[in-house]
């Protein structure tokens, strides 16, 4: 099958630029001396966590219980939770997947290590944690001068192994300076790794610095003391990754193709993918009229409204050659919420489609 035949919306790889930026990632992360745990949220899809393993990742990492439940059960073993789980009904959960496989997860209180300990001891199991701190993201985790009085009392608890630190700053959104943003990881990352070795200095395990994502994972993983970093969306890249210098348009693997079904004005076309294919997240960096996505063969015409079902392209002078039934091809603007609308996606070369592979974690937000 061509991508011409392809039914839309659809989402198409090109899988050529998929195994370059997943190698291309991987030998620089190697270089500079860390472990690679990918972040397996912007794909959702264990046929690609597979082909990140085979280029050497050590591990891999996902947003929620779910998604690792679905990685267990296609065979993976080495997995990080980034995120606090809360509630009675997860930890058993926890408590069965660790059974499992090799499953951490992070904490940033002590009423949720406590309730990882209570578990632990009824379920007659140790869980390992990571001690979740704030380096700038201003999300979850706890304050960093904090941070050791906290890991203190949660390694005293039991049933729990404090095994590292963790943390995620972002990549300082929005900022397209190359030397901001190398600032910013430095700094994510030379806070976890004091706080690590000042719970190593007082007799604690720590043994993982756990840092960094797609925008500041190459100058983290530089930084003596951090064990691995976490990139994702470095897989399939976006546009707001573009715009602020992280990758390029032709590091983009992942296109949504979607078909013109109306031209009510010659400045508008209506295409058949809306907020529930291309999200509601406008490019960063670009002025007032950020639009929902961009269109490299038509780059001056701009997605500017979006409902469920359609979105509204304005036009510019060679956009409006379009015509009914005309197919155009969008690099989302944040790839992560953009698969999981998706149920699959097509791997593609050259036009031909190889096969489609099924988003098997999407939905996993629990």
């Amino acid at each position: 099958m061509h991508t011409q035949d392809l039914d839309t919306p659809a989402i198409v790889v090109d899988l050529d630029r998929l195994e370059r930026n997943i190698a291309a990632m991987s030998g620089r992360v190697r270089a500079a001396g860390a472990r690679l745990r990918p972040h397996t949220k912007t794909h959702k899809t264990p046929e690609v966590a597979r082909l990140q393993l085979r280029h050497g990742a050590a591990g891999l990492t996902v947003a929620k219980l779910g998604e690792a439940e679905v990685l267990a059960d296609a065979g993976f073993d080495d997995l990080l939770i980034a995120n606090e789980l809360i509630g009675a009904s997860k930890l058993r959960r926890l408590a069965r997947l660790a059974r499992r496989v090799r499953v951490r997860s992070c904490v940033d209180s002590l009423v949720g290590a406590r309730m990882l300990s209570d578990v632990a001891e009824a379920e007659g199991l140790r869980f390992a944690v990571l001690l979740d701190i704030n380096t700038g993201l201003n999300r979850g985790g706890v304050e960093p001068e904090q941070a050791v009085a906290l890991g203190e009392a949660i390694g005293a608890l039991p049933g729990i192994d404090l095994v590292g630190v963790f943390s995620y700053a972002g990549a300082a959104r929005g900022v397209a300076d190359a030397a901001a943003r190398r600032n910013w990881a430095l700094r994510e990352a030379g806070t976890a790794v004091a706080v690590a070795r000042e719970l190593q200095a007082r007799g604690f395990g720590v043994a993982e610095v756990s840092v960094a994502g797609t925008g500041s994972a190459v100058y983290a993983a530089a930084v003596p003391g951090v064990t691995e970093v976490r990139p994702g969306t470095y897989v399939f890249n976006d546009m707001n990754y573009s715009r602020m210098g992280i990758g390029t348009v032709a590091e983009c693997a992942l296109r949504i193709r979607s078909r013109v079904i109306s031209r009510p004005a010659p400045d508008r076309a209506v295409i058949d993918a809306g907020s529930k294919v291309l999200t509601t997240d406008k490019r960063a960096g670009d002025g007032d009229d950020p639009g929902y996505g961009f269109i490299e063969a038509l780059p001056g015409t701009r997605i500017t409204a979006l409902w469920e079902e359609h979105g509204v392209l304005r036009l510019d002078e060679d956009g409006r050659q379009l015509a009914i039934g005309d197919v155009v091809e969008i690099i989302p603007n944040h790839v992560c919420p953009t698969i999981n609308l998706a149920d699959s996606w097509y791997g593609v070369r050259a036009g031909v489609v190889e096969r489609e592979f099924a988003v098997a974690a999407r939905g996993k937000t629990r």
